[in-house]
């Protein structure tokens, strides 16, 4: 049995996130590798939630405890990378190349067969493991702490799960586990195609139109919805728009437009004026050439329920939680926020949007971030400055910045431009 040992040194310097090309595998709910560790019929535990993406515990053969990213939208089990405390003996591997959305190159990756896989309470023997050679996605800076990969649908096909957002707690139960339906909840039917879950709702559009879309359920997508423009020629851009850098996909960025539109529905449910991404189509080409959807469904709009994911009998539950009604907002200062260092609160400035506010006032890319609004940014997490830059038009912002050893101070006032 070949059997390779890495060791991959990176250093901690300076999400829609789309599951890699990789062969399909049809889904199966007999017997299979990954199971309970003791006779218990359902496992509960506590997982982060930052950018409104999941993340859980994962170990992998001798590895300590990893941080990964429960993805609804990924196939594989994919290890996007390693610090240089972290080591893993993976077997069977070979180099590969691989290429997902996005405008770029194919990468190298290590694959690798038969492999152990280890969460609280569950095992998983014989795993397929990819391992990314290049750190493409850089999900560590931009989540603010480490983050090692990202894993799906080998946890969705062998058990029921519940993800309480509001609780933040994750619950697996045995697929034959009989999930009583609340009174205040609906049930939807899902279709597993190439292991991802569809579902179908309703857009209605500005200019009245009411379209029937079919959409993957992706928990590793932090926006709302993201529609694929040259699915359906009555998909328009809404009046008005921005453009956005969106993300990174395997093969490069995902860039393209924001917009509101008029109200997306699901059964009883409707959530109206909410955000909407417009992938640019050389970005999702990949996408359109080998699935018939419309785009996807992501958690800014599932972290307003109690989510059931029922693969075994082909089914979703939705019941609202207290953030259903909540505003959907986004980034109205015109920049991200990165973390070269994840889990330090040391705070830099990426991605500057042209005719921004941001932009108006001379911000750069690289600058790092002391002040917001008098107060330090040593003592913030990540999440409260994303809050501060998501929170209403007409709030004004002070920053102090650091600039080549020399320090400024700016202000400007978050602008709604959609």
């Amino acid at each position: 049995m070949a059997r390779i040992s890495i060791i991959l040194l990176l250093c901690l310097i300076a999400c829609s996130i789309p599951a890699p090309t990789l062969a399909q595998v049809q889904p199966t709910f007999d017997s299979d590798t990954v199971y309970f560790t003791t006779s218990r019929k359902k496992i509960v535990m506590p997982f982060k939630l930052v950018h409104n993406l999941i993340i859980i515990p994962v170990k992998i053969n001798n590895s300590s405890s990893l941080n990964f990213i429960l993805d609804s939208g990924v196939q594989n089990t994919l290890i996007t990378k390693l610090n240089f405390t972290d080591s893993l003996s993976l077997h069977d591997a070979k180099r590969i190349k691989i290429r997902g959305l996005g405008e770029g190159h194919n990468i190298e990756a290590i694959y690798s067969e038969g492999n152990r896989l280890t969460i609280p309470g569950i095992k998983g023997k014989n795993q397929a493991v990819y391992v990314l050679m290049e750190d493409v996605f850089n999900i560590s800076t931009r989540m603010g702490m480490p983050v090692h990969g990202i894993i799906g649908y080998d946890i969705f096909k062998n058990f029921i799960v519940k993800i309480n957002y509001h609780n933040k707690t994750l619950t697996l139960y045995r697929p034959d586990y009989k999930i009583k339906k609340k009174r205040k909840s609906e049930e939807y039917v899902i279709s597993i195609e190439d292991t991802k879950p569809y579902l179908h709702g309703v857009i209605k559009q500005h200019n009245g139109d009411s379209i029937n879309v079919k959409l993957i359920v992706d928990t590793g997508a932090s926006h709302s919805l993201s529609l694929y423009l040259p699915t359906d020629e009555r998909l328009m851009l809404p009046p008005k728009v921005m453009e956005a850098y969106l993300g990174r996909g395997l093969s490069g960025d995902i860039t393209g437009k924001i917009g509101r539109l008029n109200a997306f529905r699901l059964g009883k449910y409707e959530l109206e004026n909410l955000t909407v991404s417009y992938p640019d189509t050389a970005a999702i080409r990949l996408a359109l050439n080998i699935a018939d959807r419309n785009g996807n469904l992501g958690s800014d709009i599932l972290k307003r329920f109690t989510v059931i994911f029922d693969y075994p009998h082909n089914r979703m539950i939705l019941q609202a939680n207290s953030k259903y009604k909540d505003p959907f907002q986004y980034n109205m200062a015109g920049f991200d926020v990165s973390t070269p260092l994840p889990g330090t609160n040391f705070y830099t400035i990426t991605n500057v949007v042209e005719n921004s506010p941001a932009k108006q006032i001379g911000l750069q890319a690289g600058d790092q971030l002391l002040l917001i609004n008098g107060r330090d940014c040593k003592e913030l997490k990540l999440q409260e400055l994303l809050e501060l830059m998501e929170s209403r038009p007409g709030r004004k912002i002070k920053l102090k910045i650091k600039r080549n050893n020399t320090t400024h101070t700016l202000s400007f006032v978050l602008q709604s431009r959609i």
